[in-house]
């Protein structure tokens, strides 16, 4: 019981973390980093059937120096001492999870220079500049659910995320299924992605989104 508190605990922690700074790292950079630290919050979305996890998805980001690190050669390292690069796209997001064995092991990952993993919780979806707003709510309250599943008896102190940032958009507004349409608000209280649109999730009515440039990334978070 106990150890299933703690457990609870530290994904409550990862949580608040992705929620409420999207990409943030859980520790100081450094070249080998075990997969389970890496990749925190894996082995509780892994657990999940995959109806309560089918329309958000975790996002992992190799980073250094608070910029994603696409060009950085990073490798998982496993107990036998076999290395197999760690995939990532042109904006440093990894393109292959680790498996839960993998998770599970003494695995690592390791770099020639320091970095850190960034975690974010995503919709589903793929970035364009037109995009469907009630599919976002529910993906977004699917998140809420799971993370609430998740915490158990601690799900009164789960995060509630309640905004889908558009990354790098600039701008947008938000349109009725009545034809009216108001521009996004910004933010910047995340500092680690400047100024940047997003919907609340309380925006009844909302259909369409429309943005000025397809996002490089679409977050969930906690305002």
């Amino acid at each position: 019981m106990a150890a299933a508190g703690l457990r609870r605990r530290g994904f409550l922690a990862a949580a608040g973390a992705a929620a409420l700074a999207p990409g943030a790292a859980f520790a100081a950079d450094d070249t080998r980093i075990p997969l389970s630290q890496a990749f925190r919050f894996l082995d509780r979305y892994l657990s999940l059937a995959p109806a309560q996890r089918s329309l958000f998805r975790i996002g992992y980001r190799v980073v250094q120096n608070d910029k994603p690190a696409p060009g950085l050669k990073v490798a998982i390292v496993g107990a036998d001492g076999q290395r197999r690069p760690l995939p990532l796209d042109a904006g440093g997001d990894v393109t292959a999870l680790p498996s839960l064995a993998e998770w599970q092991s003494n695995a690592a990952l390791q770099a020639d220079t320091p970095f850190h993993i960034g975690l974010d919780i995503r919709p589903d979806v793929a970035p364009a500049t037109r995009l469907d707003a009630v599919a976002l709510d529910q993906a977004l309250a699917q998140a809420n659910a799971a993370i609430a599943h998740l915490a158990g008896p601690l799900s009164a102190m789960a995060p509630k995320l309640n905004v889908t940032l558009f990354i790098d958009a600039a701008s947008g507004v938000v349109a009725g299924a009545d034809g009216r349409s108001a521009p996004l608000p910004i933010t910047t209280a995340i500092k680690q992605i400047g100024p940047t649109p997003y919907l609340p999730s309380a925006n009844a009515g909302a259909k369409w989104v429309t943005l000025t440039r397809v996002p490089s990334h679409i977050f969930f978070a906690k305002a």
